[in-house]
């Protein structure tokens, strides 16, 4: 019987090596608790360092983001800021990359995301604003090809953190 095995033991090998540089997620305004939810659950799926949920009111009701969040909701460092204090909470080190569709962004999987990343997702309705957009090191979108143009912000997430995910593996 042939094992099957062995694939993940590498990639699980390689998991320290993207650890050292794990993203960190921005969630932007975003109002659905169960979004948050699914923002933190998929953070820890793909490995990040935290997620920052900034806000323009920090009372957010956190029944509904436990459970969506599942395990995740005690495993995965999270924390809720003003939107004044979002970008002291990223480190110098680390690059803005801002995902949105906006008149200057770039094909997500035609970019050279960094190997640090503090990656920002927006609001459901209006995105990320401009005052953010000309804070970020860089601005990127996921090419959409149907009748509709807007994914929920937790599954564009996924498509970029896989998306870096998958170049820090060719890297290695």
């Amino acid at each position: 019987m042939k094992s099957r095995t062995i694939h993940s033991q590498k990639l699980f090998e390689r998991k320290s090596e993207l650890a050292e540089n794990a993203p960190i997620v921005i969630a932007y305004q975003i109002k659905t608790p169960e979004n948050i939810g699914n923002i933190i659950r998929l953070a820890d799926n793909a490995g990040c360092q935290k997620v920052i949920i900034a806000a323009e009111d920090e009372n957010i009701r956190t029944s509904k983001i436990r459970k969506t969040a599942g395990l995740s909701y005690d495993s995965m460092s999270w924390e809720i800021c003003s939107i004044s204090d979002l970008f002291t909470k990223i480190p110098t080190d680390f690059k803005v990359v801002s995902l949105e569709t906006s008149s200057d962004s770039k094909n997500i999987f035609t970019s050279n995301l960094p190997d640090k990343i503090a990656l920002i997702v927006g609001n459901e309705i209006v995105g990320i604003d401009n005052e953010v957009l000309n804070k970020s090191d860089f601005i990127v979108h996921i090419p959409l090809f149907g009748h509709n143009t807007s994914m929920n912000v937790s599954h564009a997430l996924a498509v970029a953190l896989f998306e870096w995910q998958r170049q820090q593996i060719s890297k290695l």
